[in-house]
C-alpha cells in the first residue's frame, strides 16, 4: 500500500510540474532565471523509477514539448530520452536525498540539458555569456524549485 501510495504521489507531483510548465509558460519566458519546470519533473521521479521508464517519461516529455516547437523537431525528446536514462543510473552511483544532492543534480542535469541544446541548435549570438550566465541561472532556479518539489517525491 506504501508502494502505491508513493506512486500515486510521485505520478501527482509529474502531472503539476507539466501542466504548471505549459500554464505558466508565457509568464516564466519573460524571467531571466527561468526554471525548466518539465527537467524538473524527469529528474525528480528518474530517482525513483527504472532507467527504461525514466526514458518513457523522457519522451513523453519531449514530445510534449517538441510539439510545441516551431523548428528542431524530435530534440528535445532524444534529449529527455537520454537524459531520464542517465539520472536514473544515478541512483547507483549515488544514494539518498539529501537536500544538497538534490539541488547539485537538478542544477548540472538542467545546465548539461540546456548546454546541448542550445549547442546543437545552431548556437548564435555572445555563446560564451549564454552558457556561462543564462544557463547556470536557469539551472540554480530549477534547482531551487526542485527544493519545493522534494517532499511530494521523498521516498521515505
Amino acid at each position: 500500500m506504501a508502494t502505491k501510495a508513493r506512486r500515486s504521489r510521485l505520478l501527482a507531483a509529474v502531472a503539476a510540474l507539466v501542466f504548471l510548465h505549459f500554464a505558466l509558460d508565457p509568464v516564466v519566458e519573460a524571467w531571466y532565471a527561468k526554471p525548466n519546470l518539465l527537467l524538473c519533473a524527469l529528474l525528480m521521479s528518474a530517482r525513483q523509477i527504472r532507467p527504461a521508464g525514466a526514458a518513457a517519461l523522457g519522451l513523453c516529455l519531449g514530445v510534449l514539448e517538441d510539439a510545441m516547437a516551431v523548428n528542431n523537431f524530435g530534440l528535445t525528446a532524444i534529449l529527455l530520452v537520454l537524459l531520464g536514462y542517465a539520472a536514473a543510473q544515478t541512483r547507483d552511483l549515488f544514494l539518498g536525498e539529501e537536500p544538497f544532492f538534490v539541488g547539485t543534480y537538478l542544477f548540472l542535469g538542467t545546465w548539461l540539458y540546456e548546454t546541448v541544446a542550445y549547442l546543437l541548435m545552431d548556437a548564435n549570438g555572445n555563446v560564451f555569456s549564454y552558457l556561462f550566465l543564462r544557463i547556470p541561472l536557469d539551472a540554480l532556479a530549477t534547482g531551487v524549485l526542485g527544493y519545493a518539489v522534494l517532499p511530494f517525491v521523498r521516498t521515505r
